[in-house]
């Protein structure tokens, strides 16, 4: 199915507005033609009626012709008006459904698929791309279908006095509306391609260069990762510059055509007069309304060249979110019972494109309520357990359930509600600790907020500060040091309160002091029944746990139990 064939498939439940902001549209345009129509017959049948003396100037009714007139302006404000409300608001309706049906396909991906490319990159396909994409109804779809229905009225209008003048007025919209934009956007398609690319490789690079400023100034990068960004603008300016042009031509040589047109009108109107077929007033009239007929394809140009843009980026679009996830949907999603236990039976599992397995013939048992230690090696598979429990990866070999249903069965929303993760490669939100905290658990009140500060042995800090619980951390946390970042996110953790909390490293970067009190008010605090697993290299912090699990070479061992 071609780019534009899915776009009208999401366009269908706007379909009602779209066609409201169309018909609106031909109003406000055919109310255009009609005021300069009427209004060219009015001044020149009026001016006529001067000069014939009192016996034609009181035969001539002014009244209706005026009527009309004031009608035709009138319809042409009001449905333009309407037309802006009208097509604005689909547009915006069609835009919020393009991103929505774009992150509910980018969602199962996360983080498997997602993880190949780059963070920027994906950013302005799901931004850029998706308003792109949105725009193609009020830029394209709205500004053809007016134009092909207007042209056809204004054509049949023309015929009515003079069929040579239709001819002309035909063959000079047929020419600016579809061969000179056609022609335009022929012209300017490379451009428009290398637009494209240049921009994912200019965003994608700047979202990295943000991130890792810091970095780059230590090595003293700073000016050449400047000077190549600035490169990569000049390249796209230099684009935009050639389409700009090539629109600048479009929309002069249109306008060149329209007058010459007018005056082709006016002269075959004036022969026709001169046969005595057409009368006086009527020249004006073909005049002005052939002028009024053009501005209903002065935007046609400006939306073959967005036609362009909106194919590149649905094909974009489209490519990152057809994409299939790495764990399949399950058909029937199940949710684990009581008691939560986690059980591996000869598991295997080995990352996509990867050699060598992760997890090999692994088995193992862990009881909701026990406190157990992954220790081992770095890369020996503790974090692939989080993986698996997440269901960000699968498993290829053996079996493995949870609370009694088979992991194949269960999604991450579900398993999101019993396990909670204190990550090694954590996120904090842009705001305050009250914003992180609410994340976690949005109904949480103030009490219990200050309550699962202190367990995470940050209440201090947030009291020392004037602003308290509103206190701002800054992107990714970058306000707070470390060890207080780390915190934060186990007062997250503590909030919700799930049956499971997973701990990956959670003393690292805290003094010797801090550890003790964070992991002693931490087990002091949790229900009996909860179970936690702490991956970890630290002896004093495995020493806590209740059993020690040894990974090595993708297996577990048990290493004995904590004194």
């Amino acid at each position: 199915m071609t780019p534009f064939l899915r776009l009208a498939v999401l366009i269908k439940p706007i379909r009602r507005e779209m066609l409201i902001g169309l018909v609106l549209a031909v109003f406000a345009s055919l109310a255009n033609f009609g005021l300069l129509f009427l209004s060219g017959w009015l001044l020149a049948a009026a001016a006529i009626a001067g000069l014939g003396g009192i016996v034609a100037q009181n035969a001539f009714n002014i009244f209706l012709p005026a009527v009309g007139v004031r009608f035709f302006a009138t319809v042409r404000i009001l449905a333009r008006y309407l037309e802006r409300v009208v097509t604005h608001d689909a547009t915006l309706r069609f835009i919020g459904q393009v991103r929505a049906w774009s992150f509910e396909r980018l969602a199962p991906q996360a983080p498997a698929v997602l993880a190949r490319q780059r963070s920027g990159d994906m950013l302005f396909r799901f931004v850029s791309d998706t308003d792109r994409m949105g725009q193609v109804y009020l830029e394209v779809m709205l500004p053809f279908a007016a134009a092909a229905i207007c042209c056809v009225v204004y054509v049949t209008v023309t015929g009515l006095f003079s069929f040579s003048a239709a001819l002309v007025l035909a063959a000079s919209l047929l020419l600016c509306g579809t061969i000179i934009p056609l022609a335009t956007a022929k012209l300017s398609a490379k451009a428009t391609a290398q637009i494209s690319v240049q921009q994912d490789i200019m965003h994608a690079d700047m979202a990295e260069i943000l991130q890792g400023m810091g970095e780059f100034m230590f090595l003293g990068a700073a000016n050449s990762v400047q000077k190549h960004i600035a490169d990569q603008q000049t390249n796209i300016r230099l684009c935009r510059q050639r389409i700009l042009l090539l629109q600048g031509g479009a929309r002069c040589l249109s306008t060149v055509i329209g007058t010459l047109s007018a005056v082709a009108m006016l002269a075959l109107a004036t022969h026709a007069y001169h046969a005595g077929t057409l009368s006086a007033a009527c020249l004006p009239m073909l005049a002005l309304s052939g002028l009024a007929a053009f501005d209903v394809v002065g935007p046609l140009p400006a939306a073959w060249q967005l036609l362009g843009h909106v194919r590149v980026a649905a094909r974009r679009v489209f490519a990152v979110c057809d994409q299939p996830p790495c764990v399949p949907v399950p058909a029937v999603i199940a949710s684990p019972v009581q008691a939560l236990d986690l059980c591996f039976c000869n598991l295997g599992m080995r990352y996509p494109e990867a050699k060598h397995w992760a997890l090999r013939h692994a088995n193992l048992l862990i009881r909701q309520g026990e406190h157990v230690a992954l220790v081992g090696p770095s890369g020996a598979g503790k974090s692939t357990l989080i993986n698996l429990l997440f269901r960000f990866y699968d498993y290829q070999k053996g079996t493995a359930s949870f609370g009694n249903v088979d992991l194949k069965n269960v999604d991450a929303d579900i398993m999101a509600q019993h396990i909670g993760v204190v990550a090694q490669d954590y996120h904090l939100f842009q705001g305050s600790i009250r914003r992180n905290l609410m994340i976690a658990n949005p109904n949480a009140t103030e009490e219990k907020m200050w309550r699962a500060l202190q367990i995470a042995q940050l209440a201090k800090f947030t009291h020392a500060e004037p602003a308290g619980l509103d206190t701002l951390i800054g992107e990714g946390g970058v306000r707070l040091s470390g060890g207080q970042a780390r915190r934060l996110v186990i007062a997250q953790v503590v909030l919700r309160a799930p049956a499971w909390i997973i701990l990956d490293e959670p003393t690292e970067g805290l003094d010797a002091q801090t550890e003790q009190e964070l992991m002693a008010a931490l087990l002091a605090a949790l229900p009996p029944q909860t179970t936690i697993m702490c991956i970890t290299h630290n002896p004093a912090v495995a020493g806590l746990m209740d059993r020690i699990v040894r990974v090595e070479e993708g297996r577990f061992h048990e290493a004995g139990r904590a004194p």
